[in-house]
């Protein structure tokens, strides 16, 4: 059990509360939104420090990469600063395991064009390449090694790429599972317990509305979380209302609820997406009571997280011409 020392993170504290009055704000939201073009949206990023200065692109529609650097840039703030840089990490493996579906798609549709790959994970995209191209899993973890067997197997039998998805992302998540249940924090355990819950609930709707089967959805859950497994047998040959119902007077219950009204009414395809990731924020902004300790670290990582995706929808939306009313309905809330 790593053990969390409350004072040894007063000088990272600190830092971190400096750091979140840079994260963008509303009104700088709102000024990529109402940008005349994209050029101009791409702009406030660069105006804001995005990046890693002049190693970075400076071409709009290279923007993934200005995203890119920038989380980089989050990630190596965050390992220099943590006095236990092991609790950082836990959350980096998620991109090593992004960078394993990646190579692993591009292998199996015998695709020749290097994939591009994060740089933000544990293993650095070089490294992680060789070790799938040579099939040398020993600098992997052993959910990792294990995960990329089980696909390799189950792709020779069945011929389905879905079964990188299914396989990789539910070994993250159980591996992001079992490492924070071993570091001593009320706030990542019930972090742990929100994700878990909240992914199951996405996959479990999602597989109902494809009409799957129960045999098909338990293969999908994650082991964790509060919300019983009992919960989604019982509704596994229902329709996806009578599980909404079933969960109601949890902590998830409207959000779902909100998250799939959006839906039905055509007004935002993502909605129980968004529903949820709100929900989630509004848990990682409980970090703001808290003055010293790992929680301002963790936070600002998601913060950051989600400010880089509501910046690239936005991105993408004024390249592609997309109303800005359209845009707005679908970026997450932010942390400040």
């Amino acid at each position: 059990m790593l053990r969390i020392n409350e004072g040894d993170y007063s000088y990272a504290s600190g830092l971190i509360r400096a750091k979140e009055t840079k994260l963008l704000t509303d009104s700088q939201y709102a000024r990529m939104l109402d940008a005349s073009s994209a050029e101009e949206a791409y702009k406030v990023l660069t105006d804001a420090g995005y990046g890693l200065g002049s190693g970075s692109t400076h071409s709009v529609f290279a923007f993934e990469q200005l995203l890119a650097d920038e989380m980089k840039k989050c990630f190596m703030l965050l390992e220099e600063i943590a006095p236990k840089a092991d609790v950082i990490r836990i959350f980096q493996k998620r991109y090593d395991y992004f960078n394993i579906k990646v190579l692993l798609k591009a292998e199996l549709s015998g695709q020749d064009i290097p994939p591009i790959l994060a740089d933000t994970g544990t293993i650095g995209s070089d490294s992680i390449t060789r070790m799938i191209r040579e099939r040398d899993y020993s600098g992997l973890t052993p959910s990792m090694a294990d995960a990329v067997t089980q696909v390799y197997d189950v792709f020779a039998r069945m011929q389905d790429p879905q079964v990188v998805d299914l396989i990789l992302d539910k070994a993250s998540y159980q591996e992001f599972v079992a490492d924070i249940r071993n570091i001593e924090s009320p706030f990542l355990q019930e972090l742990s317990d929100l994700i878990v819950d909240m992914t199951n609930i996405r996959m479990f709707i999602r597989s109902r509305s494809l009409d799957k089967t129960w045999d098909f959805i338990m293969k999908l859950l994650i082991d964790g979380g509060t919300l019983d497994r009992d919960v989604y047998y019982r509704n596994s040959d229902k329709p996806v209302d009578s599980f909404v119902e079933d969960i109601r007077k949890s902590r998830y219950g409207d959000a779902v609820r909100k998250g799939l009204d959006l839906v039905k009414s055509g007004k935002n395809s993502s909605g129980l997406e968004k529903a949820l990731d709100d929900l989630l924020m509004s848990y990682i902004r409980s970090a703001k009571l808290v003055t010293i300790g790992v929680e301002p670290l963790i936070a600002y990582l998601f913060a950051k997280e989600t400010e880089i995706r509501n910046a690239r929808m936005i991105m993408t939306g004024k390249i592609n011409n997309l109303p800005p009313d359209m845009i707005r309905e679908r970026l997450r809330e932010s942390y400040v």
